[in-house]
């Protein structure tokens, strides 16, 4: 099992005193009242998730995102507070549980339900906020074990204009499974939803979910391949919705590359520290970038020194300043080519690589059937039990063997989220790959879009559920997954090879 640590799911209630100042074994007893009463705190940080324009545009205009990490440290980037929303603790079929409060400004809320309240395993934390669904969340998740307040614990919810989705779904072990929900207007994960709101059945047959944590919640690892299309269309410069070119703080106009690149920076920033990323250029042809590669080239310093950088030997790195210069490599426009220099060295590199002193190695064909069938590959070969594949490409590639790339996907658990971009990508082969393994399919008419889809990504692995199952999973076995919630049905099929 993928599990280090289980969180969660456990019914026991923690005890504090009422009135404070007390601990779970220290009740001050009210002479005129009787017996002490025991209380259960509660308390987390509600969040509501940002548009994908918004997000893009404040990487434009900025070239990183600014989060809310200095005044509100538990909101992720991508998410703003929930603030001023009516906070309240229900049981299992919506009945109030103690008083309502309100989340304050960081979307922070604290609830003291009484001991001899109805808590149960299925209790849910409800919040309400004008312009979006009812929040629920699994309310054990959010239980006070400690003196100090733990506000770490985050649920979101969706806007009224949007609906759910399961955007990934893949077999993570014998008995688990992991998946992803988004919604269709921010495509960003949402995030703590309750056991009880999701059903699972095997060949048509119940089968009960044991557990329900999230990734981050267990620190699971996955291994992952961003692959990144190279081709001499990406030099294309970018169009707005008016038809204006899209240009950065200098006002440089953006080509593909550079937002791509700029996509990919944002991907690698918001990542978990255990997850490994290999980063792939394509064109004609195929290359993860690695030790071997970056020997084709004579690197120097801001002095033109020769410096040696060890990347890596197999592609995969876990390390973000290192993964930010294999995306400045994968960059045409960035500082290290001969030639064009828009882009200078991203901040958080800590090597001191200036140049590669070549020309740009990549700039021909489309091969995405390659990219795609050689990010298994290096996939396979990794440890860590999750393994994703996200491409991005706007050629129109021809594939030889479609159906045989995806019973290779589907055999190993490996979902291909694919993004396509502009009005000549390969869509209809990019949707059924990504349908028929378990992940998302993006359509990019607006390339200025492509930062904030690439966020939207990330939040998909950092807030993945992973489900433990009743019974191990069998090859043949088709399972649908269903959610249920504020009255919207949605499901998901894929069958286990």
């Amino acid at each position: 099992m993928l599990r280090k640590t289980i969180v969660i799911l456990s019914s026991a209630l923690f005890m504090t005193a009422c009135g404070g100042g007390g601990s779970s074994d220290d009740n001050p007893v009210n002479e005129n009242a009787g017996a002490p009463e025991q209380v259960s705190t509660y308390s987390g940080s509600l969040v509501i998730p940002d548009g994908v324009q918004a997000r893009s545009a404040r990487a434009l205009a900025h070239d990183t995102f600014v989060s809310y990490s200095v005044s509100c440290p538990n909101v992720p980037d991508g998410y703003k507070p929930m603030a001023k929303a009516t906070v309240a603790m229900e049981d299992a079929d919506g009945n109030q549980l103690g008083e309502t409060t309100t989340s304050d400004a960081c979307g922070v809320f604290t609830l003291q339900i009484s001991k001899d309240e109805n808590i149960s395993e299925d209790s849910v934390i409800s919040a309400n906020l004008d312009g979006f669904k009812e929040l629920k969340a699994h309310a054990q998740n959010f239980k006070q074990t400690g003196d100090s307040k733990d506000t770490d614990v985050i649920a979101s919810t969706i806007p009224t204009t949007a609906t759910y989705v399961i955007s990934a779904i893949q077999k993570a072990s014998g008995d688990e499974l992991m998946f992803s929900v988004t919604d269709t207007v921010t495509n960003n994960a949402v995030i703590q939803l309750t056991k009880s709101a999701f059903t699972v059945s095997v060949n048509d047959q119940p089968l009960a979910i044991s557990a329900l944590n999230t990734s981050d919640q267990l620190g699971v690892a996955s291994s992952n391949v961003i692959a990144l299309d190279a081709s001499g269309s990406m030099y294309s410069k970018v169009l707005d919705e008016n038809n204006d070119y899209v240009t950065d703080v200098d006002g440089n106009t953006y080509t593909l590359h550079r937002l791509t690149a700029l996509a990919a920076h944002q991907f690698v920033s918001e990542k978990s520290a255990a997850d490994e990323v290999g980063v792939m250029a394509f064109d004609g042809r195929v290359e993860l970038i690695d030790n071997t590669l970056l020997a084709n080239y004579a690197l120097t310093d801001v002095n033109a020194n020769s410096v040696s950088f060890d990347y890596s030997n197999e592609s995969f790195v876990t390390e973000k300043e290192k993964l930010h210069f294999a995306v400045d490599f994968y960059n045409p426009e960035s500082h290290m080519w001969i030639g064009s220099q828009v882009d200078a060295k991203h901040d958080a590199r800590t090597d001191t690589v200036h140049k590669t002193n070549g020309y740009y190695r990549w700039g021909g064909g489309t091969e995405l059937e390659g990219a795609i069938e050689d990010s298994l590959t290096a996939l396979q070969n990794r440890n860590n039990a999750i393994k994703r594949i996200f491409v991005m490409t706007d050629g129109n590639s021809y594939f030889s063997d479609r159906d045989g790339l995806i019973d290779t996907a589907v055999a190993n658990s490996i979902p291909v989220h694919a993004v396509a971009v502009g009005a000549n990508a390969n869509e209809t082969d990019l949707k059924e790959v990504a349908d028929q393994t378990g992940g998302t399919y993006y359509k990019i008419v607006d390339g200025q879009n492509l930062v904030g889809i690439y966020s939207s990504l990330q939040t998909t692995i950092k807030y993945a559920y992973l489900a433990e199952l009743s019974t191990p999973l069998q090859t043949g076995d088709v399972v649908k997954l269903s959610l249920e919630i504020n009255g919207e049905t949605v499901d998901r099929t894929i069958t286990i090879q």
